[in-house]
């Protein structure tokens, strides 16, 4: 493959292709992306092998087969990833006729498009570097569609290594002029509330996380998930304490049997009251996108952003499902909202269970409750007591559970998770007449000292139980925390200490912390800097604060100061003769020896300067003055190819 031919514009266009859309095809079904490379590969092969343009109804049928086939696999609903698996689709279509300039040049405009398509979908650092290698061979395509049509037929032939350099030079020369003019629009672009595409929020792709459903094993599975669910910083560069690190989200109210749900009105607003006396948590976090509409907050939330509201269960919600990286503020207390009064209705609620299920837990309620008949702290302290004392284990060693659930964990099997000791004692409560529910979230994280913050990943997603004691409110009660102190005190990694797979080791775990760090920065800087952080810059730059209209105005000068300083810049440049071949790699020469100390001086001529540094060279000397009086010949004598060739691989392969 000689990617300077004449089918080079081919080439880089389908490497550029391929680079961009491997996001898009890593998200799409298999089958179609294996699809999209089929294509690609029959373009390469028709430009190496000289193959002619299919008859137009073929183009046409396949096309329409592709149409199809989106259709199928997005399942007849329209999103963000079925939208752009169409774009990519239809790129691999549009390959059966780029078989002239104007054809290449769309397909490679179009890369830059779909490199800005993907970050609709994560804006993570990693894309940082996709987006420069995209940006780089979609550039590199368009010089080489450019060169195809503009080379004159009698210019001499140049070893492909020289072309490819060449290339890559102007390829990320043009990429360097352009960053001035990014960097401008990124400060500058006014900050929008909503997003300029009209797309539906909650379309990304799937992600796994916490989820508002509770059954036997769904939080066990986010045990081998090491990727972030948010990052926390704190005023005062203090986290809380340890035991305190219970991250609150979405809470279960109703139990189908097996399966936990949030309740249908859970939604509703309401006023809490007053919380009692403990410490209060101001905490700025960074929640990954997770397609759910729950903001999480140290238990107990009492505040957090202005768009957002607190529930009658304490969830705290956000107006629109989190699509992309959402900073916000909470403020919250580490003690419960109380004393409260429960509604008869409302006990009623959360007291109700499934008939014709759990005979042995009723049975084993009604013992408990005749112990204590008015103290309903009491029985939870028991139960938890009994927990510490009956074989019970925490592990990740689960088996499914059948239709009598809670008995068959607490009497015969005994080993579970988070969620299988939170389901099973709140079925426990509520047959013992405690109102009780589920509350799902995080419990711990890992401080990063480096960055002063701390890290929650979702393989710190937790479960635990509130119940409704009388003139307290509703009290977290964490079960698990009985069966196993060591999840709560060193989190869930510490509490099973086997590998959990061949990568789980120390040092891996420190190599993702070290990154998450990067990735902190990032987030920080990058993709946290919005509107209120623009209008604090300008004011600290003394510019005027005001409307949309300002700014772009502003945007606007500021574009045009730095576009004509880049005009100077390259008329300044093309003023001066371009430099041959041979010419730069004589400049290369001389700045070797230069690091030696040996220095050209101004008018000193090729001979000179070769006759001038002999006695520095030693052996070398004969050498050098030959490659010197070699480029005289070059330079100032008729032009002759082999002649500068030979100069130019002799003077590489020279060492001073």
């Amino acid at each position: 493959m000689n990617l300077t031919s004449p089918a080079s514009a081919v080439y880089w266009t389908l490497i550029a292709l391929t680079i961009t859309a491997s996001p898009h095809l890593m998200a799409m079904p298999p089958w179609l992306g294996g699809l999209f490379l089929v294509m690609v590969a029959w373009r390469w092969l028709a430009a190496s092998r000289s193959w002619s343009a299919p008859p137009t109804a073929l183009r046409l049928f396949i096309s329409l087969i592709l149409l199809i086939l989106v259709f199928v696999a997005s399942g007849g609903h329209w999103s963000r990833r079925a939208a752009t698996t169409l774009l990519c689709m239809m790129m691999a279509a549009k390959l059966m006729e780029m078989f002239q300039p104007r054809d290449l040049r769309l397909v490679a405009a179009l890369c830059f498009f779909m490199m800005t398509a993907q970050f609709l979908f994560n804006e993570r650092l990693v894309y940082l570097f996709y987006l420069g290698l995209g940006a780089w061979t979609a550039t590199m395509a368009l010089v080489s569609i450019q060169r195809l049509e503009s080379t004159p037929l009698q210019q001499p032939d140049r070893p492909w290594q020289g072309k490819l350099i060449d290339q890559s030079r102007q390829a990320a020369g043009m990429l360097v002029l352009a960053l001035p003019v990014a960097a401008l629009l990124f400060v500058l672009f006014p900050r929008l509330a909503q997003p300029l595409w009209g797309l539906p929020q909650q379309s990304m792709d799937g992600r796994t996380g916490l989820s508002d459903e509770l059954t036997a094993g769904s939080i066990a599975n986010l045990f081998l998930d090491d990727r972030p669910a948010f990052r926390v910083e704190f005023p005062d560069g203090q986290p809380p304490p340890v035991d305190a690190r219970y991250w609150r989200g979405p809470v279960l109210t109703e139990l189908d049997g097996s399966t936990w749900r949030r309740s249908q009105f859970a939604d509703a607003s309401s006023p809490l009251p007053e919380a009692r006396v403990g410490s209060e948590f101001e905490h700025r976090i960074q929640l990954e996108p997770h397609e759910r509409r729950w903001l999480f907050a140290l238990d107990h939330p009492r505040s957090g952003p202005e768009d957002s509201r607190l529930t009658t269960t304490r969830e705290l919600l956000a107006r629109n499902p989190i699509t992309a990286l959402t900073q916000y503020d909470a403020w919250s207390v580490n003690a419960p909202f109380g004393p409260q009064t429960l509604p008869a209705s409302a006990r009623a609620y959360y007291l109700a269970l499934p008939e014709g299920r759990n005979p042995r837990t009723r049975d084993f309620a009604n013992e408990l409750r005749q112990s204590f008949p008015d103290d309903d702290a009491g029985l939870a302290a028991h139960v938890l007591e009994w927990f510490r004392e009956e074989p019970f284990r925490y592990s990740l060693a689960t088996a499914p559970l059948g239709r009598h659930n809670a008995d068959e964990f607490l009497f015969d099997l005994r080993d579970g998770y988070c969620e299988y000791y939170a389901s099973a004692f709140a079925i426990l409560m509520r047959a013992a007449n405690i109102p009780s529910r589920v509350v799902l979230g995080y419990m711990g994280g890992d401080w990063q000292e480096g960055g002063q913050y701390l890290l929650v990943r979702q393989s710190d997603a937790h479960a635990w139980t509130e119940l409704w004691i009388d003139d307290a409110g509703w009290v977290r009660v964490d079960p698990t925390a009985a069966v196993s102190p060591e999840r709560i005190d060193y989190g869930a990694r510490g509490a099973i200490r086997e590998p959990r797979h061949a990568l789980d080791n120390e040092w891996l775990r420190n190599l993702r912390n070290r990154l998450d760090r990067a990735q902190h920065t990032w987030n920080r800087w990058i993709l946290g800097f919005d509107a209120a952080r623009q209008q604090r810059m300008l004011e600290r730059l003394g510019l005027p604060r005001g409307t949309h209209t300002t700014l772009a105005v502003i945007m606007v000068i500021a574009l045009a100061l730095v576009t004509l300083a880049l005009a100077l810049l390259l008329w300044r440049r093309d003023r001066q003769p371009p430099r041959s071949a041979a010419e730069r790699a004589w400049r290369m020469l001389l700045s070797r020896l230069g690091r030696r100390g040996m220095v050209k001086k101004p008018g000193e001529t090729p001979r000179e300067f070769a006759h001038r540094i002999q006695t520095d060279l030693a052996a070398g000397n004969n050498e050098f003055r030959q490659l010197a009086e070699l480029y005289s010949r070059v330079h100032y004598g008729p032009p002759h190819a082999e002649l500068a060739q030979d100069f130019i691989d002799t003077a590489r392969r020279f060492k001073p």
